[in-house]
């Protein structure tokens, strides 16, 4: 399997069309066409088929498409990780973060790496779990750092744990089941959380709530905790946030938080990655940074 016949495959996969493809790539629609008959040939299966209506991946296509992507990733990550032993750590990382981290831990662990190795070029993305794992199963992240419910990350993926976070129920200050003292008394009400169509939002709360109370009867999904925060307080919505974001952005958004009489569960902030993935030596030496800036903190 060549780097030629993934990017060639990866292209019509994402331009859904073998002339955009060929623009992309800067070769012709029959050279496309060839490419991509030979990694079917490869891999003996047709992986592409082409009608008047334009081309479509056939079901081996489907399967192989997020393969794919991650080969490339990797291929890409390893040229990196030589070129930084090679001429010292430079290249680049990709990383995403949750809201909370973003506001809390990552400056100080940012500001200690970018002094160790500035010539490192580093992409954030801020986003909730099921979307930071989306990105690490294809390989386009190193790494995440994510709130994680203890036992419930799928196996493909490992965690290294940096410390626990509370959990805290949210509302708008007027909202009328403001005075609720107890999560069964809020399981009527429409509720916000994070959710995609491979874990939805109703899912996530089911293993977020103590055992034996019943989960909310309506629940919208989102990816975006800012807009999660936006939305709970100008609507009668209720969302379930981490402590450290309930202290930094309750207040300014309106929210009041509920002291309900039941235990919920602890998150644990991990790090988290591909099963048996090595970092490049510039990630390792982030996610260090890390480590020490999560200890720091914790000591404060």
């Amino acid at each position: 399997m060549k780097p030629n016949q993934l990017h060639a495959f990866v292209a019509v996969v994402e331009q859904i069309s073998i002339r955009a493809a060929a623009r992309v790539l800067g070769i012709s629609q029959p050279a496309v066409t060839k490419i991509v008959r030979e990694l079917e040939r490869e891999v003996d299966a047709p992986l592409v088929e082409r009608s008047v209506k334009g081309v479509r991946l056939t079901p081996f296509g489907e399967a192989f498409a997020p393969r794919a992507r991650m080969l490339l990733a990797d291929m890409q990550r390893a040229r990196e990780e030589i070129a930084q032993i090679r001429d010292g750590l430079t290249g680049r990382v990709a990383l995403a973060v949750s809201t909370s981290f973003a506001q809390t831990i990552l400056p100080a662990a940012f500001k200690d790496f970018h002094g160790r190795l500035p010539a490192v070029d580093v992409q954030f993305s801020e986003a909730v779990l099921p979307w930071m794992l989306a990105r690490l199963r294809e390989g386009s992240l190193d790494f995440a750092v994510a709130h994680v419910v203890p036992g419930r990350l799928d196996p493909q993926f490992e965690a290294i744990e940096l410390f626990p976070v509370k959990l805290v129920v949210g509302l708008r200050e007027r909202h009328p089941l403001r005075a609720s003292r107890s999560m069964a008394e809020l399981a009527t009400a429409e509720w916000i959380l994070p959710g995609d169509d491979h874990f939805s939002g109703r899912e996530s709360i089911s293993a977020l709530l103590p055992l034996g109370l019943p989960a909310p009867q309506r629940v919208i999904q989102g990816h975006s905790v800012t807009v999660a925060l936006s939305l709970v307080g100008q609507m009668d919505l209720i969302g379930l946030f981490v402590e450290p974001l309930a202290a930094l952005s309750f207040k300014r958004h309106g929210i009041r938080r509920v002291d309900v009489v039941e235990t919920l569960p602890t998150l644990n902030v991990c790090v988290v990655k591909r099963r048996g993935q090595l970092l490049t030596p510039a990630a390792q030496h982030f996610v260090e940074c890390i480590q020490r800036a999560s200890a720091r903190a914790l000591a404060a």
